[in-house]
């Protein structure tokens, strides 16, 4: 979910509904956040190295993630099953949508899944377990090269 200062209520509502369902257990689900307006009953962290970030999303059979590019690119180039839930202002989950501009780029780039309307939570994280989006390609070596040229 991120380390904002921003709360993301709508969603850890949601999930604490598939806990309450007996869909999952608590030990379960894992976020990263350090601002809750309402305590999750899952497992829940907060700022926490990288390397032990980059070993939840390994392990993870799924990612759920706001629209942080770091968030999402790090899922892509582990190739682990990924939904993305932009945090939205209409909800105060954020200063602007530019997290929306984000998921919509993803989705249609790389056809990744995202979730506006978390009350189909529970049948998009079925749908995003299967669902195969296009491989991450890195354009950092055409950037530095282009860079490059323009400095020689």
């Amino acid at each position: 979910m991120g380390t904002q200062k921003f709360s993301f209520k709508r969603l850890i509502i949601a999930l604490n509904n598939l806990i309450e369902k007996g869909i999952y257990k608590p030990e379960d689900i894992v976020m990263q956040s350090t601002i809750y307006d309402i305590k999750p009953r899952f497992t829940h962290v907060g700022l926490i190295p990288v390397n032990e970030f980059n070993q939840y999303i390994q392990e993870a059979e799924l990612v759920i993630t706001h629209a942080g590019v770091n968030s999402i690119i790090s899922c892509m180039q582990r190739e682990k099953a990924l939904l993305i839930v932009p945090r939205l202002y209409k909800y105060k989950e954020h200063i602007d949508n530019h997290q929306v501009e984000i998921a919509q780029l993803m989705e249609k780039k790389y056809n990744i899944l995202v979730l506006y309307d978390t009350s189909h939570l529970e049948e998009m994280i079925q749908k995003a377990k299967l669902h195969k989006y296009k491989k991450w390609e890195s354009h950092k070596a055409s950037l530095i090269e282009a860079i490059r040229k323009e400095i020689i």
